[in-house]
C-alpha cells in the first residue's frame, strides 16, 4: 500500500508535450498500453524514463511514498506543523481517503519544513530516528512479527531527502489531496 499525493493546482514548470513518448501514451487505455509495452520494451523504458523526468521537473504535480516511508514523514510533518494542520488533517493523512490540504496550509508546511531543513532539525531527527530504528532491527532478531515485543519501527525509515522532496511538492502543489 502506498500514499499518492496529487497537487490540486500544481505549478507546471514543463509541459507534458515536452516529453514525446510519455505524452503520446499517457492517456492510452491501461490494458492497451501494457500490451504495447510487452511488445516494445524500449518504448516502455522511454515512457517511464520520461514520466519520472516529468514528475521531477514538476514537483508539485505528484508525490508518492509507500506506507513504510509515508508514516514517519507524516508524523514528523504533524509534530512540526501542529499549529498548521488540525488533528483531523493528521488522522486523515494516515488513510487514502482523498483528504485535501489547501494551498495555504501546503505553503505553510513547505515554509516550516524548509526552516527545519536549514537549521539542521531534520538531519538531527534523521540521525536520532535511524539510530532508534537500527536498535529496533537488532531487538527484532529472532522474533516474528506476531511476537508481542516485535518493534514495527524497524520497518519505517526516515530520510531528510524525503522531507526535502515533500517540501518541494507542498510548495508547488497549490494544495494537495492524499489518496
Amino acid at each position: 500500500m502506498g500514499f499518492d499525493l496529487y497537487g490540486e493546482m500544481p505549478q507546471m514548470n514543463k509541459k507534458e508535450t515536452e516529453y514525446s513518448t510519455y505524452s503520446k501514451y499517457v492517456d492510452m487505455d491501461f490494458s492497451k498500453k501494457q500490451d504495447l509495452f510487452k511488445e516494445n520494451p524500449e518504448i516502455q523504458d522511454k515512457y517511464y524514463e520520461e514520466m519520472n523526468q516529468y514528475e521531477e521537473d514538476n514537483p508539485g504535480y505528484y508525490f508518492r511514498n509507500n506506507c513504510w516511508w509515508w508514516r514517519p514523514l507524516w508524523d514528523f510533518v504533524y509534530a512540526s506543523c501542529d499549529d498548521i494542520l488540525t488533528e483531523d488533517d493528521y488522522n486523515s493523512g494516515g488513510y487514502n481517503d482523498g483528504k485535501v490540504i489547501n494551498k495555504e496550509k501546503a505553503l505553510a508546511i513547505a515554509d516550516r519544513l524548509d526552516e527545519l531543513i536549514k537549521d539542521g532539525t531534520v538531519m538531527r531527527h534523521q540521525v536520532s530516528y535511524e539510530a532508534d530504528r537500527a536498535q529496533a532491527e537488532e531487538d527484532n532478531k529472532g522474533l516474528k512479527s506476531t511476537d508481542d515485543n516485535y518493534s514495527w519501527q524497524a520497518s519505517y525509515p526516515f530520510d531528510a531527502r524525503n522531507v526535502e522532496d515533500f517540501s518541494k511538492f507542498c510548495r508547488e502543489s497549490g494544495g494537495f489531496s492524499i489518496c
